[in-house]
């Protein structure tokens, strides 16, 4: 865990060196933590709407439901406009670095900042989701937080040994030069692997969650909610798990960028 932070400082610093950028790469993931937590409080407010709907009157429905709408369609405006814009803020970083590199080298540059900032937005985007659990049940919270430290060691062991895989196959030379399948293949199964490791810990939750639920500990909307948000931070997971093992396929700093693909 300590190990994927570490690795993704100092590939923003090698990437960024230096300049405003990188604050407003930071504030983009920000932006995708701001819509994560939008989007658990869609959740709240749909069960809310779902489980109590006999307790509204039919004008308040009415405009509690025009405001779940709006609000939903704000979370997706604002996500489209998030990514649409980091495209823009990459290519001005680039541009403003200043520095000559070779076409596939550049391609490498533009794949890892993309990797990195998808890391970035999830990392933050885990953060919103667990300050959520914590404020609707921090019993849930405390569990969630185990759970999620030894997904991401283990997530993390897998991606140090992708680093080198992906730096030894890249340094390769021509003679012996893995075939496609392999290369992907190995990048595809630890990508996995990563998901598969995330999609157990989500079940432990689950059960965690169930049993909390059928002792009472816990409502039934917050017990929705809560499922929810665990099926988000499982998809969170499972892309950054994706984007990890990407990420160490072009990573710069540790490839020898000498051949043609």
């Amino acid at each position: 865990m300590f190990f994927i932070g570490k690795e993704m400082i100092e590939g923003f610093r090698h990437l960024f060196p230096h300049g405003r950028f990188r604050y407003v790469l930071v504030f983009l993931s920000l932006i995708a933590a701001a819509i994560s937590v939008s989007e658990l409080i869609v959740m709240k407010i749909f069960t809310q709407l779902v489980l109590h709907e006999g307790d509204f009157d039919r004008s308040v429905l009415i405009f509690a439901i025009a405001g779940f709408v709006a609000f939903f369609l704000v979370t997706r405006v604002g996500q489209f406009y998030q990514r649409n814009y980091r495209v823009k803020a990459l290519e001005k970083a680039f541009r403003r670095s200043k520095t000559e590199t070779p076409t596939k080298q550049e391609n490498r540059a533009w794949s890892m900042a993309f990797e990195l900032t998808n890391i970035l937005s999830q990392g933050t985007q885990l953060v919103a989701i667990l300050l959520f659990f914590l404020l609707l049940n921090p019993l849930v919270a405390i569990f969630n937080v185990v759970i999620l430290i030894v997904i991401l060691q283990i997530v993390g062991v897998i991606f140090r040994k992708q680093l080198l895989v992906q730096a030894e196959l890249n340094s390769a030379t021509a003679e012996n030069k893995p075939k496609p399948h392999t290369r992907h293949g190995v990048r595809i199964k630890a990508a996995e692997t990563g998901a598969l490791v995330s999609g157990g810990g989500m079940l432990v939750l689950l059960g965690v969650l169930l049993y909390l639920s059928i002792k009472g500990d816990i409502t039934p909307a917050n017990t929705l909610v809560i499922f929810l948000g665990a099926r988000l931070q499982n998809s969170v997971i499972t892309g950054g798990s994706r984007s990890l093992m990407n990420y160490a396929r072009s990573n710069l700093r540790a490839v020898a960028d000498n051949d043609s693909e």
